[in-house]
């Protein structure tokens, strides 16, 4: 009986566990794409949130980190943008997003990588990109 038990509770246990994430255990899935401009004191970045595997508006906060080190992280956090769905009139997926960086130093690489998070959970990152600013 406590064999049989066991059993099901694996098997409930193994359906939530492929039904409540992605196929890389992640509740969102973000792109941290290639800076469309890059000028000696701005740059163009975009990212775009793939997947979701909850509610749109249980979507908490995205945007980017930017730092001069790779992997750039929370406490590098530039700007984030709080997802209200009352402000966004279409909630679809893919959500692609973009923000010019001013105040960049000339000649010099940073490191940037879209985030998300969604409520209660850590925050996802996309792909750590790397770019130089030119010279003035």
């Amino acid at each position: 009986m406590n064999k049989s038990k066991f059993l099901v509770l694996m098997g409930i246990l193994l359906i939530f566990g492929f039904t409540s994430c992605n196929k890389n255990g992640e509740i969102v899935t973000i792109k941290t794409n290639q800076p469309e401009t890059v000028q000696a004191h701005y740059a163009k970045i975009t990212g775009t949130i793939k997947s979701l595997d909850k509610n749109l508006d249980e979507l908490q906060a995205y945007g980017y980190c930017l730092g001069k080190n790779p992997n750039p992280d929370m406490d590098e956090m530039v700007i984030s943008t709080a997802s209200e769905p009352n402000h966004f009139p279409d909630l679809s997926l893919p959500r692609p997003f973009e923000w010019t960086i001013p105040g960049l130093e000339p000649n010099t690489e940073y490191h940037f990588r879209a985030f998300a998070i969604v409520w209660n959970e850590r925050p996802v990152f996309g792909e750590d990109i790397c770019f130089t600013t030119p010279a003035e």
